[in-house]
């Protein structure tokens, strides 16, 4: 009597299936690769000029907009446009990107969407009702409108964010700030204010 473990039929057959599955899998990762290959390397990270503005992510909805892919030339260090192709651009923060700006994106691994590096700073002008005072332990809060200076104008994006603010005074209505993301959470911080 044979020892060991025996296999019947329908192993045999459960065998053969799954060794078609990791066939076809290998052929297809096989010809990907090939494909890339003769295709060039996938790019990951470009530098690009915003064409039409990069809304902010609206709670799960990534915001949109286009913009021109630019390289920097080596010999002067200045920007120059790669060719007349526009991308989509894809944004995950809660401030958007305005035309003109010259900004870094990269490649989601996942999706292959180009993405905007997460902003840390905004220019923005505190609505009519301004931004509360911190009380001792909570924090003061506020809606802003996010802006972007266009030459010498500050510029109204059209986008308002929410904000919270550390100091014990208040930030007057419609005066101009700064904004600065916390690098613990999400949420936008008071960071400095046109005390004129």
């Amino acid at each position: 009597m044979p020892r060991g473990n025996l296999i019947n039929d329908r192993g045999i057959k459960r065998l053969r299936e799954d060794h078609e599955i990791l066939r076809k899998r290998i052929t297809h990762l096989e010809n990907k690769l090939t494909g890339a290959v003769g295709a060039g390397v996938r790019r990951t990270a470009e530098f690009a000029k915003v064409t039409t503005q990069i809304g902010q992510r609206v709670t799960t909805t990534l915001g949109s907009g286009k913009a021109d892919l630019y390289a920097i030339d080596n010999s002067d260090g200045t920007f120059a446009k790669i060719d007349d192709s526009e991308v989509d651009v894809y944004n995950s923060s809660l401030v958007p990107v305005p035309v003109g700006s010259y900004i870094r994106i990269s490649r989601n691994f996942r999706s292959g969407l180009w993405m905007v590096e997460e902003m840390q700073t905004a220019v923005a002008k505190a609505g009519a009702s301004g931004v509360t005072a911190r009380s001792g332990t909570t924090v003061g809060t506020g809606i802003v409108s996010i802006y972007y200076i266009d030459g010498s104008t500050f510029t109204d994006t059209g986008e308002d964010v929410s904000v919270l603010n550390m100091s014990a005074t208040a930030v007057a209505n419609n005066a101009y700030i700064t904004i600065k993301r916390c690098s613990l959470s999400e949420a936008w911080i008071v960071d400095a204010e046109d005390c004129g």
